[in-house]
Protein backbone atom coordinates (compact mmCIF):
# COMPACT_ATOMS: atom_id res chain seq x y z
CA UNK A 1 0.00 0.00 0.00
CA UNK A 2 1.13 3.44 -0.80
CA UNK A 3 1.51 5.90 1.99
CA UNK A 4 3.44 9.09 2.44
CA UNK A 5 5.42 9.78 5.56
CA UNK A 6 8.48 11.99 5.97
CA UNK A 7 11.21 10.31 7.94
CA UNK A 8 13.16 13.48 8.57
CA UNK A 9 12.08 14.23 12.12
CA UNK A 10 14.81 13.91 14.69
CA UNK A 11 14.02 11.30 17.28
CA UNK A 12 12.37 11.95 20.62
CA UNK A 13 9.72 14.13 21.94
CA UNK A 14 7.32 16.81 21.23
CA UNK A 15 5.54 19.31 23.38
CA UNK A 16 2.47 18.37 25.16
CA UNK A 17 3.04 14.95 23.70
CA UNK A 18 5.18 12.83 25.85
CA UNK A 19 3.69 9.61 24.65
CA UNK A 20 3.05 6.95 27.20
CA UNK A 21 3.18 8.06 30.79
CA UNK A 22 0.84 6.84 33.53
CA UNK A 23 -2.95 7.05 34.21
CA UNK A 24 -6.03 5.90 36.12
CA UNK A 25 -9.63 6.91 37.28
CA UNK A 26 -13.28 5.93 37.98
CA UNK A 27 -16.59 6.39 36.20
CA UNK A 28 -20.05 5.35 37.27
CA UNK A 29 -21.06 5.33 33.62
CA UNK A 30 -18.20 3.10 32.43
CA UNK A 31 -18.04 -0.51 33.54
CA UNK A 32 -14.32 -1.25 33.84
CA UNK A 33 -12.98 -1.70 37.36
CA UNK A 34 -9.54 -1.16 38.80
CA UNK A 35 -7.80 -4.19 40.28
CA UNK A 36 -4.71 -4.62 42.39
CA UNK A 37 -1.52 -3.18 40.96
CA UNK A 38 0.25 -5.62 38.66
CA UNK A 39 3.70 -4.14 39.14
CA UNK A 40 6.15 -3.24 41.86
CA UNK A 41 5.67 0.38 40.93
CA UNK A 42 3.32 3.02 42.23
CA UNK A 43 -0.42 2.71 41.68
CA UNK A 44 -0.96 6.28 40.53
CA UNK A 45 0.91 9.09 38.78
CA UNK A 46 0.44 12.81 38.30
CA UNK A 47 1.00 14.61 35.01
CA UNK A 48 0.93 18.34 34.40
CA UNK A 49 0.46 20.45 31.30
CA UNK A 50 -0.36 24.07 30.53
CA UNK A 51 -3.17 23.34 28.09
CA UNK A 52 -6.37 21.34 28.18
CA UNK A 53 -9.44 20.31 26.17
CA UNK A 54 -12.76 22.13 26.26
CA UNK A 55 -14.31 18.79 27.23
CA UNK A 56 -13.63 15.09 26.61
CA UNK A 57 -15.62 14.73 23.39
CA UNK A 58 -12.92 13.75 20.90
CA UNK A 59 -15.08 14.90 17.97
CA UNK A 60 -15.11 18.51 19.13
CA UNK A 61 -12.33 20.91 18.16
CA UNK A 62 -8.92 19.51 19.08
CA UNK A 63 -10.14 17.57 22.11
CA UNK A 64 -9.12 14.24 20.58
CA UNK A 65 -5.46 15.12 21.07
CA UNK A 66 -6.07 15.22 24.81
CA UNK A 67 -8.26 12.12 25.09
CA UNK A 68 -5.51 10.30 23.18
CA UNK A 69 -2.81 11.59 25.54
CA UNK A 70 -4.94 10.71 28.54
CA UNK A 71 -5.17 7.10 27.32
CA UNK A 72 -8.95 7.24 26.80
CA UNK A 73 -9.22 7.01 23.02
CA UNK A 74 -7.25 5.36 20.23
CA UNK A 75 -7.13 5.36 16.43
CA UNK A 76 -6.90 2.62 13.81
CA UNK A 77 -3.26 3.43 13.09
CA UNK A 78 -0.57 4.98 15.28
CA UNK A 79 2.60 6.91 14.46
CA UNK A 80 5.88 5.44 15.66
CA UNK A 81 8.79 7.68 16.67
CA UNK A 82 9.98 7.75 13.04
CA UNK A 83 6.55 9.10 12.04
CA UNK A 84 5.62 5.88 10.27
CA UNK A 85 1.98 4.79 10.46
CA UNK A 86 1.71 1.41 12.18
CA UNK A 87 -1.39 -0.72 12.92
CA UNK A 88 -3.11 -0.04 16.23
CA UNK A 89 -6.83 -0.84 16.40
CA UNK A 90 -6.57 -2.01 12.79
CA UNK A 91 -4.48 -4.89 11.48
CA UNK A 92 -4.06 -3.51 7.97
CA UNK A 93 -5.19 -0.91 5.46
CA UNK A 94 -5.12 -1.93 1.81
CA UNK A 95 -5.41 0.40 -1.15
CA UNK A 96 -7.80 -1.42 -3.51
CA UNK A 97 -7.65 1.39 -6.05
CA UNK A 98 -6.97 5.13 -5.95
CA UNK A 99 -10.24 5.87 -4.14
CA UNK A 100 -11.02 2.63 -2.30
CA UNK A 101 -9.50 1.41 0.96
CA UNK A 102 -10.12 -1.88 2.73
CA UNK A 103 -9.42 -1.75 6.47
CA UNK A 104 -9.15 -4.93 8.52
CA UNK A 105 -9.68 -4.46 12.26
CA UNK A 106 -8.32 -6.36 15.22
CA UNK A 107 -10.92 -8.78 16.52
CA UNK A 108 -9.95 -8.51 20.20
CA UNK A 109 -10.70 -4.85 20.91
CA UNK A 110 -13.46 -3.87 23.29
CA UNK A 111 -14.79 -0.51 24.33
CA UNK A 112 -14.50 0.46 27.98
CA UNK A 113 -18.06 -0.80 28.57
CA UNK A 114 -17.13 -4.30 27.39
CA UNK A 115 -18.77 -4.05 23.95
CA UNK A 116 -16.75 -5.33 21.03
CA UNK A 117 -15.40 -2.83 18.51
CA UNK A 118 -16.70 -3.71 15.05
CA UNK A 119 -16.57 -2.27 11.56
CA UNK A 120 -20.03 -0.80 12.10
CA UNK A 121 -18.99 0.89 15.34
CA UNK A 122 -16.05 2.48 13.50
CA UNK A 123 -18.45 3.75 10.83
CA UNK A 124 -20.85 5.07 13.48
CA UNK A 125 -18.02 6.83 15.28
CA UNK A 126 -16.70 8.52 12.14
CA UNK A 127 -20.17 9.48 10.94
CA UNK A 128 -20.79 11.27 14.22
CA UNK A 129 -17.43 13.03 14.07
CA UNK A 130 -17.98 14.18 10.48
CA UNK A 131 -21.29 15.69 11.55
CA UNK A 132 -19.52 17.73 14.21
CA UNK A 133 -16.05 18.52 12.88
CA UNK A 134 -15.12 19.17 9.24
CA UNK A 135 -11.48 18.38 9.95
CA UNK A 136 -11.96 14.61 9.68
CA UNK A 137 -13.02 14.85 6.07
CA UNK A 138 -10.30 17.39 5.31
CA UNK A 139 -7.97 14.48 6.05
CA UNK A 140 -9.84 11.39 4.81
CA UNK A 141 -12.27 12.78 2.18
CA UNK A 142 -14.78 10.01 2.89
CA UNK A 143 -17.50 9.45 0.29
CA UNK A 144 -19.01 6.25 1.69
CA UNK A 145 -18.30 3.47 4.20
CA UNK A 146 -19.48 -0.14 4.20
CA UNK A 147 -19.14 -2.81 6.88
CA UNK A 148 -18.20 -5.93 4.91
CA UNK A 149 -18.03 -7.99 8.10
CA UNK A 150 -17.47 -7.42 11.81
CA UNK A 151 -13.78 -6.83 11.19
CA UNK A 152 -13.60 -5.44 7.65
CA UNK A 153 -14.81 -2.09 6.35
CA UNK A 154 -14.46 -0.52 2.94
CA UNK A 155 -14.00 3.23 2.64
CA UNK A 156 -14.51 5.04 -0.64
CA UNK A 157 -13.05 8.52 -0.93
CA UNK A 158 -14.13 11.44 -3.08
CA UNK A 159 -10.65 11.64 -4.61
CA UNK A 160 -7.28 9.89 -4.29
CA UNK A 161 -5.83 10.39 -0.79
CA UNK A 162 -2.17 9.28 -0.77
CA UNK A 163 -1.78 10.07 2.93
CA UNK A 164 -4.93 8.14 3.91
CA UNK A 165 -3.18 5.63 6.17
CA UNK A 166 -1.08 8.28 7.90
CA UNK A 167 -4.15 10.45 8.37
CA UNK A 168 -5.88 7.59 10.16
CA UNK A 169 -3.45 8.36 12.99
CA UNK A 170 -4.95 11.79 13.66
CA UNK A 171 -6.92 11.80 16.94
CA UNK A 172 -9.88 13.34 15.12
CA UNK A 173 -10.32 9.78 13.77
CA UNK A 174 -10.48 8.28 17.28
CA UNK A 175 -12.97 5.46 17.76
CA UNK A 176 -15.59 5.68 20.51
CA UNK A 177 -18.83 3.85 21.23
CA UNK A 178 -21.37 6.45 20.13
CA UNK A 179 -24.23 4.22 21.32
CA UNK A 180 -22.95 3.86 24.87
CA UNK A 181 -25.60 6.13 26.37
CA UNK A 182 -23.04 8.23 28.26
CA UNK A 183 -22.22 11.91 27.93
CA UNK A 184 -19.20 12.10 25.60
CA UNK A 185 -18.18 15.44 27.10
CA UNK A 186 -17.54 13.87 30.50
CA UNK A 187 -17.55 10.09 30.01
CA UNK A 188 -16.50 9.11 26.50
CA UNK A 189 -16.32 5.36 26.00
CA UNK A 190 -13.16 4.68 24.07
CA UNK A 191 -10.85 1.70 23.58
CA UNK A 192 -7.82 2.95 25.50
CA UNK A 193 -6.14 1.59 28.65
CA UNK A 194 -7.72 4.25 30.87
CA UNK A 195 -11.30 5.42 31.37
CA UNK A 196 -12.48 8.91 32.22
CA UNK A 197 -13.56 9.42 35.82
CA UNK A 198 -14.18 13.14 35.80
CA UNK A 199 -12.98 16.31 34.14
CA UNK A 200 -12.91 19.68 35.86
CA UNK A 201 -12.47 22.03 32.91
CA UNK A 202 -9.09 23.80 32.84
CA UNK A 203 -8.18 22.22 36.17
CA UNK A 204 -7.91 18.44 36.26
CA UNK A 205 -8.77 15.18 34.53
CA UNK A 206 -8.83 11.88 36.39
CA UNK A 207 -8.76 8.47 34.77
CA UNK A 208 -8.74 4.88 35.98
CA UNK A 209 -7.48 1.61 34.58
CA UNK A 210 -9.65 -0.40 32.18
CA UNK A 211 -8.95 -4.02 33.08
CA UNK A 212 -10.40 -5.31 29.81
CA UNK A 213 -7.91 -3.38 27.71
CA UNK A 214 -6.96 -5.32 24.59
CA UNK A 215 -3.27 -4.43 24.99
CA UNK A 216 -2.92 -6.01 28.43
CA UNK A 217 -3.63 -4.83 31.96
CA UNK A 218 -2.31 -1.28 32.48
CA UNK A 219 0.35 -0.99 35.15
CA UNK A 220 -1.18 2.01 36.90
CA UNK A 221 -4.53 1.99 38.65
CA UNK A 222 -5.23 5.70 38.33
CA UNK A 223 -3.69 8.87 36.98
CA UNK A 224 -4.30 12.57 37.38
CA UNK A 225 -3.69 15.20 34.73
CA UNK A 226 -3.35 18.66 36.23
CA UNK A 227 -3.72 21.76 34.09
CA UNK A 228 -1.33 24.47 35.29
CA UNK A 229 -1.61 27.42 32.95
CA UNK A 230 1.23 29.39 34.51
CA UNK A 231 4.52 28.04 33.17
CA UNK A 232 6.49 29.07 36.27
CA UNK A 233 3.99 27.24 38.48
CA UNK A 234 4.30 24.23 36.18
CA UNK A 235 8.04 24.07 36.85
CA UNK A 236 7.56 24.63 40.59
CA UNK A 237 5.09 21.73 40.79
CA UNK A 238 7.63 19.43 39.17
CA UNK A 239 10.42 20.67 41.43
CA UNK A 240 8.34 20.19 44.58
CA UNK A 241 7.39 16.64 43.63
CA UNK A 242 3.72 17.44 43.10
CA UNK A 243 4.06 16.33 39.46
CA UNK A 244 5.73 13.18 38.21
CA UNK A 245 5.82 14.30 34.58
CA UNK A 246 5.55 17.87 33.27
CA UNK A 247 4.94 18.68 29.64
CA UNK A 248 6.39 21.64 27.76
CA UNK A 249 8.54 23.04 30.53
CA UNK A 250 9.64 26.55 29.40
CA UNK A 251 13.27 27.15 28.48
CA UNK A 252 13.64 29.64 31.34
CA UNK A 253 13.08 26.83 33.88
CA UNK A 254 15.18 24.03 32.40
CA UNK A 255 18.25 24.82 34.49
CA UNK A 256 16.29 23.63 37.54
CA UNK A 257 16.25 20.08 36.16
CA UNK A 258 19.26 19.69 33.88
CA UNK A 259 22.27 17.81 35.24
CA UNK A 260 20.15 16.55 38.13
CA UNK A 261 19.96 12.79 38.68
CA UNK A 262 16.42 13.10 40.03
CA UNK A 263 15.05 14.14 36.64
CA UNK A 264 15.12 13.25 32.99
CA UNK A 265 14.93 16.21 30.60
CA UNK A 266 13.89 15.17 27.13
CA UNK A 267 13.18 17.20 24.03
CA UNK A 268 13.49 17.57 20.26
CA UNK A 269 12.34 19.80 17.46
CA UNK A 270 9.00 18.74 16.09
CA UNK A 271 6.70 20.50 13.67
CA UNK A 272 5.01 22.83 16.15
CA UNK A 273 5.39 26.22 14.55
CA UNK A 274 5.11 29.64 16.12
CA UNK A 275 2.68 30.71 13.43
CA UNK A 276 1.37 34.23 12.90
CA UNK A 277 -1.98 34.32 11.15
CA UNK A 278 -2.68 37.51 9.20
CA UNK A 279 -6.27 38.71 8.92
CA UNK A 280 -6.83 39.53 5.27
CA UNK A 281 -10.04 41.38 6.13
CA UNK A 282 -7.94 44.16 7.66
CA UNK A 283 -7.49 46.95 5.11
CA UNK A 284 -3.82 47.50 5.97
CA UNK A 285 -3.00 43.80 5.87
CA UNK A 286 -4.53 43.48 2.42
CA UNK A 287 -1.50 45.49 1.28
CA UNK A 288 1.33 43.07 0.48
CA UNK A 289 3.88 45.78 1.31
CA UNK A 290 2.63 45.91 4.90
CA UNK A 291 2.78 42.12 5.17
CA UNK A 292 6.30 42.04 3.75
CA UNK A 293 7.38 44.85 6.07
CA UNK A 294 6.10 42.88 9.06
CA UNK A 295 8.04 39.84 7.87
CA UNK A 296 11.20 41.95 7.70
CA UNK A 297 10.71 43.11 11.31
CA UNK A 298 11.28 39.61 12.69
CA UNK A 299 14.82 38.57 13.61
CA UNK A 300 14.11 34.86 13.66
CA UNK A 301 17.61 33.80 14.69
CA UNK A 302 17.69 36.06 17.74
CA UNK A 303 14.15 35.05 18.69
CA UNK A 304 15.02 31.34 18.64
CA UNK A 305 18.49 31.44 20.12
CA UNK A 306 18.29 34.57 22.25
CA UNK A 307 14.78 35.30 23.45
CA UNK A 308 13.84 31.61 23.51
CA UNK A 309 17.24 30.46 24.77
CA UNK A 310 17.69 27.91 22.00
CA UNK A 311 14.33 26.27 22.67
CA UNK A 312 13.24 26.67 19.05
CA UNK A 313 14.70 26.55 15.57
CA UNK A 314 14.33 29.60 13.30
CA UNK A 315 12.15 29.09 10.23
CA UNK A 316 13.31 30.14 6.78
CA UNK A 317 10.15 29.00 5.07
CA UNK A 318 6.99 27.63 6.65
CA UNK A 319 7.62 23.95 7.37
CA UNK A 320 10.61 22.86 9.51
CA UNK A 321 13.98 22.78 7.78
CA UNK A 322 14.49 19.23 9.07
CA UNK A 323 11.77 17.88 6.78
CA UNK A 324 12.58 16.93 3.21
CA UNK A 325 9.78 19.29 2.18
CA UNK A 326 10.96 21.99 4.59
CA UNK A 327 11.75 25.60 3.80
CA UNK A 328 15.53 25.76 4.05
CA UNK A 329 16.03 26.23 0.29
CA UNK A 330 13.21 28.71 -0.17
CA UNK A 331 13.37 32.48 -0.49
CA UNK A 332 12.03 33.97 2.72
CA UNK A 333 12.49 37.33 4.40
CA UNK A 334 15.59 38.54 6.21
CA UNK A 335 15.54 40.87 9.20
CA UNK A 336 15.84 44.29 7.57
CA UNK A 337 14.28 47.29 9.28
CA UNK A 338 15.62 49.76 6.74
CA UNK A 339 14.21 47.65 3.93
CA UNK A 340 10.85 47.53 5.71
CA UNK A 341 10.85 51.33 6.05
CA UNK A 342 11.59 51.69 2.35
CA UNK A 343 8.76 49.32 1.39
CA UNK A 344 6.25 51.29 3.43
CA UNK A 345 7.49 54.62 2.12
CA UNK A 346 7.25 53.47 -1.49
CA UNK A 347 3.72 52.21 -0.80
CA UNK A 348 2.65 55.67 0.34
CA UNK A 349 2.84 55.31 4.11
CA UNK A 350 4.12 58.55 5.67
CA UNK A 351 4.48 59.90 9.19
CA UNK A 352 2.77 63.25 8.69
CA UNK A 353 2.38 64.27 12.33
CA UNK A 354 5.77 63.22 13.68
CA UNK A 355 4.44 60.69 16.20
CA UNK A 356 6.58 57.90 14.76
CA UNK A 357 3.64 55.99 13.25
CA UNK A 358 3.09 56.11 9.50
CA UNK A 359 -0.33 56.83 8.02
CA UNK A 360 -2.10 56.34 4.75
CA UNK A 361 -5.31 58.05 3.69
CA UNK A 362 -5.34 59.75 7.07
CA UNK A 363 -5.31 56.47 9.04
CA UNK A 364 -2.38 55.46 11.27
CA UNK A 365 -0.91 52.03 10.58
CA UNK A 366 -1.99 50.45 13.84
CA UNK A 367 -2.57 46.72 14.34
CA UNK A 368 -3.52 44.37 17.17
CA UNK A 369 -1.70 41.10 17.79
CA UNK A 370 -3.39 38.58 20.07
CA UNK A 371 -1.70 35.62 21.71
CA UNK A 372 -1.69 33.57 24.93
CA UNK A 373 0.85 32.86 27.66
CA UNK A 374 0.59 29.09 28.14
CA UNK A 375 3.28 28.87 25.46
CA UNK A 376 5.76 31.12 27.24
CA UNK A 377 7.61 32.30 24.14
CA UNK A 378 4.55 33.72 22.38
CA UNK A 379 4.11 36.94 24.42
CA UNK A 380 7.88 37.48 24.32
CA UNK A 381 7.97 37.16 20.53
CA UNK A 382 4.94 39.43 20.23
CA UNK A 383 6.66 42.15 22.25
CA UNK A 384 9.84 41.85 20.20
CA UNK A 385 7.84 42.20 16.99
CA UNK A 386 5.98 45.23 18.36
CA UNK A 387 9.26 46.88 19.36
CA UNK A 388 10.82 46.32 15.93
CA UNK A 389 7.66 47.34 14.07
CA UNK A 390 7.57 50.62 15.95
CA UNK A 391 11.01 51.44 14.53
CA UNK A 392 9.60 51.25 11.00
CA UNK A 393 6.44 53.17 11.83
CA UNK A 394 3.94 50.39 12.58
CA UNK A 395 2.03 50.49 15.86
CA UNK A 396 1.25 47.03 17.26
CA UNK A 397 -0.88 46.64 20.36
CA UNK A 398 -0.45 43.32 22.18
CA UNK A 399 -3.49 41.53 23.60
CA UNK A 400 -2.66 38.51 25.78
CA UNK A 401 -5.66 36.35 26.65
CA UNK A 402 -6.57 32.90 27.88
CA UNK A 403 -6.26 30.19 25.25
CA UNK A 404 -10.04 29.69 25.09
CA UNK A 405 -10.49 33.37 24.28
CA UNK A 406 -7.98 33.00 21.44
CA UNK A 407 -10.01 30.06 20.10
CA UNK A 408 -13.08 32.31 20.14
CA UNK A 409 -11.15 34.90 18.12
CA UNK A 410 -10.17 32.24 15.61
CA UNK A 411 -13.86 31.57 15.08
CA UNK A 412 -15.10 35.17 15.01
CA UNK A 413 -12.11 36.77 13.26
CA UNK A 414 -11.62 39.41 15.96
CA UNK A 415 -7.90 39.96 15.39
CA UNK A 416 -5.45 41.63 13.04
CA UNK A 417 -2.48 39.39 13.79
CA UNK A 418 -2.65 36.18 15.80
CA UNK A 419 0.46 34.39 17.07
CA UNK A 420 -0.24 30.82 18.12
CA UNK A 421 1.58 27.54 18.55
CA UNK A 422 0.40 25.07 15.90
CA UNK A 423 1.62 21.57 15.10
CA UNK A 424 2.01 21.79 11.34
CA UNK A 425 2.94 18.25 10.28
CA UNK A 426 1.92 15.84 13.05
CA UNK A 427 1.97 12.93 10.60
CA UNK A 428 5.22 14.03 8.97
CA UNK A 429 3.42 15.01 5.77
CA UNK A 430 2.69 18.50 4.37
CA UNK A 431 -0.86 17.76 3.25
CA UNK A 432 -2.31 18.16 6.76
CA UNK A 433 -1.48 21.85 7.27
CA UNK A 434 -1.91 22.73 3.61
CA UNK A 435 -5.53 21.54 3.65
CA UNK A 436 -6.36 22.92 7.08
CA UNK A 437 -4.65 26.31 7.04
CA UNK A 438 -3.30 27.31 3.62
CA UNK A 439 -6.29 26.38 1.50
CA UNK A 440 -9.19 28.76 0.91
CA UNK A 441 -11.95 27.93 3.42
CA UNK A 442 -9.72 25.50 5.33
CA UNK A 443 -11.05 24.93 8.85
CA UNK A 444 -7.90 26.47 10.36
CA UNK A 445 -7.46 29.25 7.80
CA UNK A 446 -8.27 31.82 10.46
CA UNK A 447 -6.99 34.81 8.49
CA UNK A 448 -8.90 33.97 5.29
CA UNK A 449 -5.79 33.72 3.12
CA UNK A 450 -6.77 32.81 -0.44
CA UNK A 451 -4.71 32.17 -3.55
CA UNK A 452 -6.22 30.19 -6.43
CA UNK A 453 -2.78 28.97 -7.55
CA UNK A 454 -2.02 27.70 -4.06
CA UNK A 455 -5.41 25.95 -3.91
CA UNK A 456 -4.71 24.22 -7.23
CA UNK A 457 -1.29 23.07 -6.04
CA UNK A 458 -2.81 21.73 -2.81
CA UNK A 459 -5.36 19.80 -4.86
CA UNK A 460 -2.45 18.24 -6.76
CA UNK A 461 -0.63 17.47 -3.51
CA UNK A 462 -3.73 15.78 -2.10
CA UNK A 463 -3.78 13.32 -5.00
CA UNK A 464 -0.07 12.80 -5.73
CA UNK A 465 1.36 9.44 -4.63
CA UNK A 466 4.94 9.98 -5.78
CA UNK A 467 7.02 11.19 -2.80
CA UNK A 468 9.48 13.29 -4.81
CA UNK A 469 6.63 15.08 -6.54
CA UNK A 470 4.93 15.67 -3.19
CA UNK A 471 8.09 17.29 -1.86
CA UNK A 472 8.31 19.49 -4.93
CA UNK A 473 4.66 20.51 -4.66
CA UNK A 474 4.98 21.29 -0.95
CA UNK A 475 7.95 23.55 -1.63
CA UNK A 476 6.15 25.30 -4.46
CA UNK A 477 3.14 25.89 -2.22
CA UNK A 478 5.35 27.37 0.48
CA UNK A 479 7.18 29.65 -1.93
CA UNK A 480 3.96 31.07 -3.33
CA UNK A 481 2.70 31.75 0.18
CA UNK A 482 6.02 33.36 1.10
CA UNK A 483 5.82 35.52 -2.02
CA UNK A 484 2.37 36.61 -0.80
CA UNK A 485 3.65 37.05 2.77
CA UNK A 486 0.44 35.20 3.55
CA UNK A 487 1.64 33.55 6.75
CA UNK A 488 4.65 34.15 8.99
CA UNK A 489 6.31 31.27 10.85
CA UNK A 490 8.81 32.54 13.41
CA UNK A 491 10.30 29.13 14.18
CA UNK A 492 9.58 25.60 15.34
CA UNK A 493 9.63 24.67 19.00
CA UNK A 494 11.88 22.16 20.66
CA UNK A 495 9.54 20.36 22.97
CA UNK A 496 11.02 19.78 26.38
CA UNK A 497 9.41 17.62 29.02
CA UNK A 498 10.66 16.80 32.49
CA UNK A 499 10.14 13.42 34.17
CA UNK A 500 11.16 12.05 37.51
CA UNK A 501 14.02 9.66 36.83
CA UNK A 502 11.99 6.82 38.37
CA UNK A 503 9.39 7.01 35.57
CA UNK A 504 9.50 4.24 32.98
CA UNK A 505 7.44 3.17 29.99
CA UNK A 506 7.07 6.71 28.75
CA UNK A 507 6.89 6.59 25.00
CA UNK A 508 8.00 9.74 23.21
CA UNK A 509 6.65 10.84 19.86
CA UNK A 510 7.09 13.95 17.70
CA UNK A 511 3.45 13.92 16.61
CA UNK A 512 2.13 15.22 19.97
CA UNK A 513 -0.64 12.63 19.90
CA UNK A 514 0.37 10.33 22.75
CA UNK A 515 1.14 10.46 26.44
CA UNK A 516 0.07 7.47 28.51
CA UNK A 517 0.27 3.76 27.68
CA UNK A 518 -0.47 0.53 29.48
CA UNK A 519 3.27 0.18 30.18
CA UNK A 520 3.72 3.50 31.96
CA UNK A 521 4.74 3.26 35.59
CA UNK A 522 7.08 4.70 38.20
CA UNK A 523 9.18 2.84 40.72
CA UNK A 524 8.39 3.36 44.38
CA UNK A 525 10.61 5.71 46.33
Amino acid sequence: MKKVVSLCLAAVLAAGILAGCGSGGTSEENTGTASTSQTAGVSSMVFADTQSPTNLDCAVGWNGWYTSRYGITETLFKLDKDMKATPWLAKSCESVDDTTWKITLRDDVTFQNGKKMTAQSVIDSWNRTMGINTRLNELLFIDSMTADSETVLTVKTTKPVPAFESNLCDPIASIVDVNAGTNPETNPVGTGPYMAVNYDVKKQCNVKRYDGYWGGTPKLETATFNIIADTSALAMAQQSGESDVSLTIPSTSLSLFENNANYVVDGATGSRGQVMFINFKNEFLQDINVRKALSMCIDKDSYANGLNKGASEPANGLFPDSFDFGGKDLKGYSYDLEGAKKLLDEAGYKDTNGDGIVEKNGKPLSLRICTYSTKAELPVFSQALADAAKQVGIDIQIEIEAYDAIVDRQENGNFDLMLISFTMCPEGDPQYFCDLAFKTNGSSNYGHYSNAEVDALIDQLDQEFDQEKRVSLAKEIQQKILDDAGFIVFGHAKFTNVLKSSVSGCETNPSEYYLITAETTMSKA
